[in-house]
């Protein structure tokens, strides 16, 4: 009886540390209050939110709810994905809330659920991992009659003309002739070589955001559209889009965007380089305190032409005036060797030249 006892007891030792340490664990699960739709339409963004508590007996550190779009009250991999939100560290009893805001994939009209998933990647070792998962019913509608259709109309331009780095302003109306609400929207600005959008290849200028219940409109202004400063002179068009990520469904969504013909003004590249081959300068490279000539045929005959001579930290070395068409000599004497740069400037017009000074 006594060696019964002594080995019970031995065994009974030897288990309790590995008891203890099982039990010294997260348990996660998903609580009220829940945020939910009860009705959704693919295409469209809606909120949602719930809460995560910890119920174990340990802290957690990955306390994250995924929220997915399932045809069935399972979790599984043929579920869609939503979005997931998390919280940081929980302790034992701690809850903390969860909210993401979802887009609603393509699906077929009907019933379906909102599964939500306590710890979707299994970060943390819990004591019940059957106790993750909520699900809630869900209708998905893709009836025409109960979409939005956003439309612009009367969009217009401040300026039609800018150089680049200069700014032009927008106005326009938009309008939702659709039956249903349009509860968030978007309208992106973009520099595009055409008419047609392109998320690719357009440039963004920026964006005003709003909302349109039931059929209604409002106005939109963009003061500010910057060009970038690279941007080619050329013939441009400013494209307004609705709706620019098609993050909502709509009755027609191919009547979202609207272009204006922009104008970026300056030199074309051919110009630049017609002017710069109007340039005469001679000698090139000049001995340092020798005359350097300077003759620019291009710009209008007899205006007056600055002449400005940097160093190679940018620094002026040298300032003249002459005339446009004539020969205008710069003095040389006092400059060190080296490479130079010749800005000439006429009536509005700037041209550069490299020179060498031996």
């Amino acid at each position: 009886m006594t060696k019964k006892l002594l080995t019970f007891t031995f065994w009974l030792l030897l288990g309790l540390p590995m008891l203890a340490g099982a039990q010294n664990k997260p348990d996660l699960v998903i609580v009220a209050p829940f945020s939910l739709p009860t009705t959704v339409q693919p295409g469209s963004q809606y909120p949602m939110s719930a809460v995560i508590k910890n119920q174990g007996t340990n802290g957690s550190q990955f306390n994250c709810i995924g929220f997915y779009l399932s045809t069935d009250r399972a979790w599984d991999a043929g579920d869609a994905y939503l979005g997931s939100s998390c919280q940081s560290l929980i302790f034992p009893g701690q809850s903390g809330p969860c909210s993401i805001t979802g887009t609603i994939p393509s699906a077929a009209p009907g019933s379906y659920y909102l599964v939500l998933v306590a710890d979707p990647l299994n970060a943390e070792q819990e004591l019940d991992e059957t106790n993750n998962v909520v699900s809630f019913n869900v209708a998905v509608t893709t009836s025409n009659g109960s979409l939005p259709d956003l439309e612009l109309w009367r969009p217009s331009l401040s300026f039609a003309a800018v150089p680049p780095g200069g700014s032009t302003g927008v106005f326009t109306f938009i309008f939702n002739r659709g039956p249903g609400a349009a509860p968030a929207y978007e309208i992106g600005f973009y520099l595009s070589a055409d008419t047609v959008f392109s998320a690719n290849t357009d440039v963004f200028l920026g964006q005003v955001t709003g909302s349109l219940s039931l059929p209604s409109g409002t106005i939109h202004s963009a003061p500010v559209l910057t060009v970038p400063r690279t941007t080619v002179p050329g013939d441009y068009y400013l494209v307004l889009m609705a709706d620019p990520r098609n993050a909502l469904a709509e009755t027609n969504e191919n009547n979202n965007s609207r272009a204006l013909p922009l104008r970026v003004t300056g030199p074309t590249a051919a110009r630049v380089a017609a002017a710069k081959a109007a340039v005469q300068l001679y000698p090139n490279p000049v001995a340092s305190g020798a005359p350097l000539t300077i003759r620019w045929d291009d710009a209008g005959k007899g205006s007056p032409v600055v002449l400005t001579l940097y160093d190679a930290l940018g620094r002026a070395t040298l300032r003249q005036t002459g005339r446009a068409g004539q020969e205008t000599r710069l003095d040389t004497r006092g400059l060190l060797s080296g490479v130079y740069t010749l800005h000439l400037s006429e009536a509005g017009r700037h041209v550069t030249q490299r020179v060498i000074i031996n």
